[in-house]
């Protein structure tokens, strides 16, 4: 829900003075040790949900349904990436109302990947200082072919004998697999790996679907929901506002699956504006729109951001074995780029680079996380000079 920070202040100056509550089993708030939330700048993102696919709205009351339906904002709030930290930004949402819903799609499907693969965000309010805060939750699926979903099993530990109030605290600590459970700005990850196997309709290695289902909040029988143990979901409620429910801000994802129809251009799509694509300058292979020293064509190679500087993500390293002193360059070919070549290459003046087997030797790769890791070694020729250089080249191999 959507509230401005001297009415939120004041709303909950009464439960910021309730004792301590004992912290359950799972993650706390972004900042507290062990925390598992994501950073909307994480270097891991590579892309955001590119589309809505259904928008279903719920009551703001759904024991009173004259009081209407949560209307705040629209689908295309929940696209792109999230814009930032600052409570100016919490309003680029869309709001559920009870348990509504929404499902997003991705210009390229997404795979379960090492650690969390995709990650929710929701404009939830903590208090500085303290681990708990104004959470609204949402139970999260997904699919792989758009029809059938699959739920994350979710486990809520709040207690459920009094009614969370509208404005009142939830101890992230007692959520597991719920969407919401972390402040504005902090994502909640999700991890493919817990439903391997759930079902032959579902392949946890292309996901294309994300569905958000608001879970209410109510402890009363006839309007309440249930985690994957049959435990009733105490959330803030009622929430009689235009936004009602669950805000979606926005859903990112870490590890993307290899599709023929998404490559170079479908990647530039996801992370540039419509204008932006219209102006080389910006957009263009060469450009380098955030000043990290990565043209655009390399970013999509590092699996690096255009529009967030971020130069010591993915960096190749260099290296000079004590063995016999020859160049080496590791650098990581991220999955899912298969329209792509990446090469090593040697020079003595940095004018004139050669690949070929006779001054450069690439060993077999290894698994990393994101993709395989390369080392390329400098096979210098027989009169080489001394100063030698190494440097990595990417370019598109299809169109």
């Amino acid at each position: 829900m959507n509230l401005s920070l001297p009415t939120l202040l004041l709303a909950w100056a009464g439960p910021i003075l309730l004792p301590p509550v004992v912290a359950g089993p799972y993650p706390g708030a972004a900042g507290v040790p062990g925390s598992d939330a994501v950073a909307l700048d994480d270097p891991g993102i590579i892309a955001w949900a590119s589309g809505v696919a259904e928008l279903v709205r719920g009551p703001v009351n759904i024991a009173n349904l004259a009081q209407g339906f949560a209307s705040f904002g629209s689908g295309a709030n929940a696209l792109g990436p999230v814009l930032g930290a600052d409570p100016d930004d919490v309003f680029d949402t869309v709001s559920l109302g009870d348990g509504g819903s929404i499902t997003l799609t991705f210009a390229q499907p997404m795979r379960d990947g090492a650690g969390w693969d995709f990650a929710v965000f929701e404009n939830a309010f903590v208090l500085a200082g303290e681990s708990r805060g104004f959470l609204e939750l949402a139970f999260v699926e997904v699919s792989s072919n758009g029809v059938d979903f699959f739920r994350f099993p979710a486990v809520s530990l709040t207690p459920a004998v009094t009614q969370t109030g509208a404005f009142a605290w939830t101890d992230p600590t007692d959520i597991h697999n719920l969407a919401g459970k972390h402040a504005q700005g902090w994502g909640t990850p999700f991890d493919l790996a817990e439903l391997t196997g759930a079902n032959p309709l579902l392949d946890v290695q292309a996901i294309s679907h994300v569905r958000l289902v608001d879970v209410v909040g109510s402890i009363n029988p006839a309007h309440a929901r249930h985690d994957s143990s049959g435990n009733v979901i105490n959330d803030p409620w009622t929430t009689p506002f235009s936004t009602g429910g669950f805000d979606l801000d926005a859903v990112a994802v870490r590890h993307a699956a290899s599709s023929p129809d998404f490559g170079y251009a479908g990647w530039r799509g996801t992370r540039f504006t419509a204008a932006q694509l219209a102006d080389p300058a910006f957009s263009g292979d060469a450009a380098d729109p955030d000043g990290d020293g990565r043209a655009n064509l390399l970013e999509y190679a590092l699996a690096t951001s255009p529009t967030a500087p971020d130069a010591g993500v993915n960096a190749p390293t260099p290296a000079l074995p004590p063995a016999d002193g020859r160049l080496e360059l590791t650098y990581l070919r991220p999955d899912g780029r298969d329209d792509l070549a990446l090469t090593a290459e040697w020079s003595a003046d940095l004018a004139v680079w050669y690949s070929s087997a006779e001054y450069v030797v690439t060993g077999a790769p290894s698994v990393a996380a994101g993709g395989r890791r390369f080392t390329a070694r400098a096979v210098a020729p027989p009169g080489a000079p001394a100063r030698q250089f190494m440097r990595l080249r990417a370019e598109i191999t299809t169109p």
